[in-house]
């Protein structure tokens, strides 16, 4: 890869299982325990990930502070 090309990846939106405290992709089944999670439930805490190297990212961010990735 030369210095103009740079990896893009996307942002995963993780959100909390109400139940277990799990971070999860899917608001339909929690992956770790199991729950079904319904849409009406608002969720309080959400993580960002990055797609390339599965690290935190601020929401709003445009690249990613670790790898350096650029956020689509």
């Amino acid at each position: 890869m030369s210095d103009s090309q740079e990896d893009v990846g996307y942002v995963e939106v993780l959100i909390e299982c109400p139940f277990c405290g799990g971070y999860v992709p899917d608001d339909f089944e929690c992956l770790k325990c199991g729950s079904e999670i319904l849409e009406e439930v608002e969720y309080e805490h959400m993580k960002f990930i990055c797609s390339i190297c599965r690290s935190e990212v601020s929401d709003g961010s445009d690249f990613c502070p670790t790898c350096t990735a650029v956020l689509e």
